[in-house]
């Protein structure tokens, strides 16, 4: 904002701000303003800050839309205001009954809301935007809105496998239930013991003994889509809990899951990786090529994590993560973002 006042109508661009007191704003910024005015205020001395010092400023009418402004000279200004009206109440009932009539009479398009963040992202917010609807018809899987311009950033599978780290089931059980909303056919590979509920339209193998036998069948299914060619996108993979399951698979499992989450992309299959950052501490194939995944949801602080430790845009003081705030990483690059998580 400051550059903007100081630079701004050097390329075409006028500025206009106002506030309840001079006060408000930093110094740095109204000292770039040429053209100043105020309207009447309780306190003489506040006009004066603004326009200078002028016997206007002691015998400024009290009437709606009078001001001084400064410019070579202190001059007086009447404002046009937009409804007439004997009080306060009366101004306002008059300008609600202007805007109701403007409201009616208009037929053509209005501009959208100012884009904000909700302190709170619930479930109908989120699905009930047109952005995120859109995306899920596309078959993209929304993960939450970009805490700056408010529009959902998504799974970008052009960009490879997702690892969710977190420590707390309940939300990667709200991220499941989140993926399984699309239209994708969703995989959900989980440890014997887990709170997941059993969903339509997902295939849910838990235990060691349904958990390889489905991942055979995937081995067996990307294999031959990788030669013939075909890679449009067939099935979402969830790993979730990964570093308890990890711990019920015999060793060819896990060399088998290992293929699936590095070839599988290229055959259809993509794959999200749920699980404790104590997956730095796991050894098999397969956690090693999670780890290595460039997209990630990263559901503490950076500080608390050692998976992602040479970002680029790594925090130097970093602060309690509000409600629902996660980081988005992609290619090193973190940013946070609003989630249905809690």
């Amino acid at each position: 904002m400051v550059r903007i006042s100081r630079e701004g109508l050097s390329i075409g661009v006028h500025l206009l701000v106002t506030a309840g007191r001079q006060s408000n704003l930093r110094a740095q910024l109204y000292s770039n303003f040429k053209h100043q005015l105020s309207l009447p205020q309780n306190d003489v001395s506040e006009v004066r800050s603004i326009v200078g010092s002028t016997p206007l400023a002691a015998t400024m009418e009290d009437i709606k839309g009078r001001a001084l402004m400064k410019r070579e000279e202190v001059d007086v200004l009447q404002l046009a205001l937009p409804v007439a009206g004997a009080n306060d109440a009366q101004v306002l009932n008059n300008l609600r009954q202007e805007v109701a009539s403007l409201q009616e009479a208009w037929t053509g398009q209005r501009p959208s809301a100012i884009p904000m963040v909700p302190e709170e992202l619930t479930e109908a917010d989120f699905y009930s935007r047109a952005s995120v609807q859109a995306a899920y018809e596309q078959g993209l899987v929304p993960l939450g809105l970009d805490m700056e311009t408010v529009e959902p950033i998504t799974w970008n599978l052009a960009k490879g496998n997702l690892l969710y780290l977190t420590d707390k089931e309940e939300q990667m059980s709200a991220l499941t239930e989140q993926i399984a909303r699309g239209k994708q056919k969703v995989i959900v590979l989980a440890p014997k013991y887990h709170n997941l509920n059993e969903q339509k339209n997902v295939i849910l193998a838990n235990g060691a003994q349904e958990v390889s036998e489905l991942i055979e069948d995937m081995e067996k299914r990307i294999k031959i889509r990788i030669k013939e060619y075909k890679n449009q996108h067939e099935a979402t993979v969830i790993i979730y809990q990964m570093t308890e399951l990890m711990a019920e698979l015999d060793s060819v499992t896990q060399e088998q899951l290992a293929f699936v989450l590095e070839k599988g992309l290229r055959a259809g299959y993509a794959s999200i990786a749920m699980t404790s950052p104590n997956i730095i501490r796991s050894i098999d194939a397969a956690s090693k090529i999670a780890r290595a995944f460039k997209q990630a949801l990263v559901a503490m602080r950076i500080s608390e994590q050692t998976v992602f430790s040479s970002l680029n845009n790594r925090p130097i003081r970093e602060g309690i993560l509000d409600l629902q705030i996660h980081y988005y990483i992609l290619d090193n690059i973190a940013r946070k973002i609003k989630v249905l998580m809690k």
